[in-house]
C-alpha cells in the first residue's frame, strides 16, 4: 500500500462505505446478504456494514459503530461474525484505514478449483506492480476466530488475499481504494482464466521474468508504490 492520508471522519467513512457497497453489489462482487465492508477512524473505532444487509440497498445510517475488537457500541443491528477478518486485518497494519471482504465470483473460484497459485504468478504487470502476490488463506469456517487467526499473518503482508473457498479482501487507505483493489483482483482473475483456457494449461501461460520485474518495478511500479509481498 502506497502513502495514505489522514483517517476518515465518521460522516466521510461512512458515505464511502457505502459508495463501495453500491459499487459491490452492481459488479457482482457480492450476492444477496454477502460479504461486509468496514473502515477505521481516527479514535481507533470501526464502522462496519451490519449483519444480513445487502450491500446494495445499505445506507449510512445503518452502518454499525464498533470498538476496535469489533464488539457493538452503536447501531440497531447485529455485527457479522466476519467482524474478526476486518480486526485481524486492522490490528496487523497500521497503515490499514479501511476493509471488504467479498465473494468475487472468478477469483473465488480459482481456490476451489485449486489453481489460486496463478495468482501469484508475475503474468499481469498491473498486479505485479500494485499488488505483488496474491496468496490464499487456508480454509477455516467463515465468520470464525480461527479463520482471522489464520488470516492475520497474511494481512500483515497483502494488500489483497484468497480466502480459501470463502471469498477474497483487500486493503486500502479508505472503502473506496479497498474497493478498486477488490475489482482489481477479479478483473485479474478473469484474464488468467481465460488465459489459461486459451493456452491450455498453466504452464503454457507467459510469465514476465525476473529482468523484466525489475524493470516494471523500477518504472511503473515506483510510480504506482511498492506492492505488499
Amino acid at each position: 500500500m502506497g502513502p495514505v492520508g489522514p483517517l476518515l471522519s465518521e460522516f466521510d467513512a461512512r458515505r464511502q462505505i457505502v459508495r463501495a457497497c453500491r459499487a459491490l453489489h452492481e459488479r457482482g462482487l457480492v450476492a444477496a446478504f454477502d460479504g461486509n465492508v468496514s473502515a477505521r477512524l481516527p479514535s481507533g473505532s470501526l464502522i462496519v456494514t451490519p449483519a444480513g444487509a445487502s450491500k446494495g440497498d445499505v445506507s449510512e445510517d445503518a452502518l454499525l459503530l464498533c470498538s476496535p475488537e469489533g464488539r457493538r457500541i452503536r447501531g440497531a443491528g447485529q455485527v457479522s461474525t466476519e467482524v474478526q477478518l476486518h480486526v485481524a486485518a486492522y490490528r496487523a497494519r497500521r497503515d490499514v484505514r479501511a476493509v471488504v471482504h467479498a465473494h468475487p465470483p472468478l477469483a473465488s473460484a480459482f481456490t476451489f478449483a485449486g489453481v489460486e497459485r496463478l495468482l501469484l504468478e508475475p503474468v499481469l504487470p498491473e498486479v505485479v506492480a500494485r499488488l505483488g502476490k496474491i496468496p490464499a488463506v487456508p480454509y477455516a469456517t467463515p465468520g470464525s476466530l480461527e479463520l482471522g487467526r489464520l488470516a492475520e499473518p497474511f494481512l500483515a503482508r497483502h494488500d489483497a488475499v484468497l480466502l480459501a473457498q470463502h471469498g477474497a479482501v483487500t486493503l486500502g487507505g479508505d472503502p473506496w481504494s479497498a474497493y478498486l483493489l477488490m475489482e482489481k483482483l477479479e478483473h485479474a482473475a478473469t484474464i488468467l482464466k481465460a488465459a489459461r483456457e486459451l493456452a491450455g494449461s498453466e504452464e503454457a501461460i507467459r510469465r514476465l521474468t525476473p529482468a523484466q520485474v525489475a524493470e516494471l518495478m523500477a518504472t511503473y511500479g515506483k510510480a504506482k508504490g511498492p506492492p505488499r509481498r
